[in-house]
């Protein structure tokens, strides 16, 4: 017998051993309360709300709590226009225009969970881009210079300061969380979670789990903005995604 089988041989027989306390005899499967929970937040929606905030702010990220939906837009519309002014601001001498200074990169203003966004975007004269299709040349340079990106989210994880974005619902595109230098997040209360395990205990309870996760070829979490660092730890921000990432949440439930 060689010396390895001669170690297998001794660890079988130890894990045979009636006093041993690992693994226990005929375990019982965990019920959903039971099931391990790496992070954990409590409280109703404004509590998650306000965690999920100062969780994405120390990921560097920046959040806006408000109370309705037209407050949200509201203040989606006063971020635009002073990110604006901000650039126009910083322009001094001869500066490269590329023609998409006043476009926004986003999902379908349809499936947007605010209405009305598309028509206030273009009132105060921003063109809105949701490109299908990033494979082709022309729609690549067509929005390789947008500074303003804006989704929606699947979920919102209060415990962690993350959002789950899926890929493959109709009106729905990666690229507006991912190109632009800026990316704004408008998430409804009743998207936001304890955690990531919260959500997944929600689709099995609706029997819609294995559904989501197999129509979904994406399943992206973003946890504030882009980061990188060097092997002496410093930080760079922006370098393989946006630099900055805004999130506006609001109540979307009514009180009884």
């Amino acid at each position: 017998m060689s010396a390895r089988d001669d170690i297998l041989t001794q660890l079988r027989g130890a894990l045979t051993q009636p006093t041993l306390r690992f693994p226990p005899p005929n375990p019982q499967p965990l019920t959903a309360e039971e099931r391990l929970t790496v992070t954990a937040a409590e409280g109703d929606l404004p509590m998650l709300a306000e965690r999920f905030a100062r969780e994405l702010e120390t990921l560097h990220g920046e959040a806006l709590i408000v109370e309705t939906p037209v407050a949200a837009r509201m203040a989606l519309i006063n971020m635009l226009l002073g990110w604006m002014e901000e650039h126009k601001a910083k322009r001094t001498g001869a500066f490269f225009e590329s023609g998409q200074e006043e476009c926004v990169l986003s999902w379908d203003v349809d499936v947007l969970p605010i209405t009305g966004i598309g028509d206030t975007l273009r009132d105060i004269g921003l063109t809105v881009v949701t490109p299908d299709d990033m494979h082709n040349e022309k729609t690549r340079s067509a929005t390789r210079y947008i500074q303003y990106g804006l989704t929606g989210v699947e979920a919102a994880f209060a415990s962690t300061g993350s959002m789950l974005m899926t890929s493959s619902a109709p009106g729905v595109n990666r690229v507006a969380s991912l190109l632009p230098i800026r990316h704004v997040a408008l998430i409804p209360f009743s998207r936001v979670y304890e955690n990531v395990e919260a959500w997944l205990r929600e689709k099995r309870t609706r029997g819609i789990l294995v559904k989501t996760l197999k129509e979904n070829a994406n399943l992206t979490m973003i946890s504030g903005p882009s980061k990188s660092a060097d092997i002496e730890g410093n930080l760079t921000l922006g370098v393989h995604g946006p630099k900055f990432v805004n999130a506006i949440l609001f109540n979307d439930i009514l009180d009884d």
